[in-house]
This record gives structure tokens, C-alpha cells and sequence, in this order.
């Protein structure tokens, strides 16, 4: 079975409001320069937002949000050491700026430089200590670093700023779900669908707590909401067909991999795992015909099955 929990990623900060630009007090030039590079920007062209921001900076060296968007487009263009010098310069030149160490943190994060992503989150929580971004964030790495303790205080401090937004819901419930905490994880869960009752991701997650406590039906339920809000995920098929297993409803699982199986015809998991479905309600040449395929694909264990199951009559 493929069953895991799903999480929001880092929060970044590009908000971009063209309508707010100050012109008053700026050459021409500059703010033609400037917001010519947002527009390009908002609309994804990340070279042209570049060079832009540089020929703005020419004649105001000293802005820093000019540096701030310029990192934001060459993290788009996956440039990180470049995002991360732009970022810098803007701590420099306004160190009492949170967003700028949200977003160089995001830098350190996806560069997998854990110590200094916490640093920067630290500094922006420091300047602004309501603001529920840094928190989230600092807590996400503290759950790639195992720390589920401190990401559940973070996701937590993240609520008490902002109790709106379902994401912060749905990773706190994920890291109760890891330490086996499964009713409270539930419970943020059903939080994030009351703010959302399109959030997936928590239908998805709640899901699996329902598994792991015995609770199918349920599972069942939510999993075909996320389905219909989503039919193109393989994995929600997965976790339903695992809730009906455990509801003995072995056909029905059947079904949902014969779903995965049109969504990936290459999958020798939901072959294989179809094929044990088949197998309990006694279809053997459908079971057969599904390990042998799993094990073209690749699932070598699915030979010892058809030795086992298949050729037992033979020998």
C-alpha cells in the first residue's frame, strides 16, 4: 500500500501591488525601469523582470526592494546563490525588514542549509512576532529536522497569528499524525476543512488517521470527497482502497486500483496489489493475470505469489 501525509510547503513573499508604486520623487526612468520589472515578473517572464531590476538599480543603488525582486525572479530561475547575495543586499541596506529573511530562509531551506534558514526565521520573528509566516516556515524545517516538538509550538504560534488559514492546520495535524497523536491530528484536520471544505490535502490526511485508527468508513468517506475534488491523484485511490480493504470490501478496492491502473498503466504495485483483492474473492485467473503483470513491470516478489498461488494446482 502507498499511504503518507501530505504537507504545505515554505511560505514565500513576492506579493507584488503595482498599484501602490511610488512614483513621486523618482526619476522617470527609474520607475519606468522598476515597475516594468514587476509587470514582467507578475507575468512569469523572470529574464526580462532581471534585467529590468538592473537597469533600475543603475540609478538607485540604495532601494532595496528593487534587490528583493530581483532575487525573487532568479529564484525562478533556480539562480539560489544569486537569490541569496540579492537577498543580503536588501538585509543590508533595511535589516528591519522581516519578508526579506522569510524569503532568503526559503533560499537556505531548498539548498537544504537547515542552520541558517532557522537564523533568518529567527530574525524575522524577532522584528515581527505576529507575522505567521516566519513561524510556519521555521517550523517546516523543523520537521525536516526532526524536531516535531518545536514544529508543532511553531504551526501552533503560526494559529494563534492567524487562525484563517487551513495550511497551518493541516502541518500541525501532520506532525500529531507522525508522533501518533491521531485524534488531535483529526481534529486539526476537520479545522482546516471547516476553513476549507475544498482543502484535499486534509480530506487526504485525515483519512489516514482514520486508518490508523481502525475507523474505515470514515476513511472511505473522506477519501471519496478528495477524489471527486481531485480524480487525477493516484494516491487517493491508494488510501481508499486501503480503507476498504479493512472494511473487507475487497471488490470495491479492486475498483479503486483498477482506477490507478488507468491513471498509471506502468504502476506493478496496483497490479500487484489488485491482484491480492482478486485473489480474496476468489477471481484466480484475474489475480494471476495481475501478478504476472506486476511482475513484468518490475514487482519481482509477485513471481513467488504466482508459484505459490498460481502454479499450486500444477504441481
Amino acid at each position: 500500500m502507498k499511504i503518507s501525509s501530505i504537507k504545505y510547503s515554505l511560505i514565500f513573499r513576492f506579493t507584488i501591488l503595482l498599484a501602490f508604486i511610488m512614483i513621486t520623487g523618482c526619476t522617470p526612468s527609474i520607475n519606468v525601469s522598476y515597475q516594468s520589472g514587476l509587470e514582467n515578473y507578475e507575468g512569469e517572464k523572470y529574464r526580462t523582470a532581471i534585467a529590468l531590476f538592473t537597469r533600475a538599480l543603475w540609478d538607485d543603488p540604495a532601494n532595496p526592494e528593487i534587490y528583493f525582486y530581483r532575487a525573487g525572479a532568479k529564484f525562478h530561475l533556480e539562480d539560489l546563490p544569486g537569490a541569496i547575495e540579492d537577498y543580503s543586499v536588501a538585509i543590508t541596506l533595511n535589516p528591519g525588514e522581516d519578508k526579506y529573511y522569510i524569503n532568503r530562509g526559503m533560499v537556505y531551506t531548498t539548498l537544504t542549509n537547515y542552520d541558517d534558514a532557522i537564523s533568518d526565521f529567527n530574525h524575522a520573528i524577532e522584528i515581527d512576532s505576529l507575522n505567521p509566516e516566519s513561524f510556519f516556515n521555521r517550523g517546516y524545517v523543523r520537521e525536516l529536522l526532526g524536531d516535531y516538538n518545536g514544529a508543532v509550538e511553531d504551526y501552533s504560534n503560526s494559529i494563534l497569528c492567524d487562525s484563517t488559514d487551513p495550511r497551518f492546520f493541516v502541518n500541525r495535524g501532520n506532525i500529531n499524525s507522525i508522533i501518533g497523536e491521531n485524534e488531535k491530528a483529526i481534529m486539526d484536520y476537520t479545522s482546516a476543512i471547516s476553513l476549507n471544505p475544498e482543502d484535499k490535502i486534509a480530506y487526504q490526511n485525515r483519512a489516514g488517521d482514520y486508518i490508523k485508527l481502525g475507523r474505515f468508513p470514515e476513511a472511505v468517506a473522506d477519501l471519496t470527497k478528495a477524489i471527486k475534488l481531485d480524480p487525477t491523484r493516484s494516491d487517493f485511490y491508494y488510501s481508499r482502497a486501503e480503507a476498504k480493504v479493512g472494511l473487507n470490501n475487497f471488490l470495491g478496492a479492486a475498483v479503486d486500483y483498477t482506477h490507478i491502473i488507468k491513471l498509471e498503466p506502468i504502476d506493478a504495485l496496483a497490479y500487484y496489489n489488485r491482484g491480492i483483492c482478486y485473489a480474496n474473492i476468489e477471481l484466480k485467473d484475474n489475480a494471476c493475470a495481475d501478478f504476472i503483470k506486476a511482475g513484468e513491470l518490475g514487482l519481482f516478489e509477485a513471481y513467488e505469489v504466482i508459484k505459490e498461488y498460481c502454479n499450486k494446482d500444477e504441481e
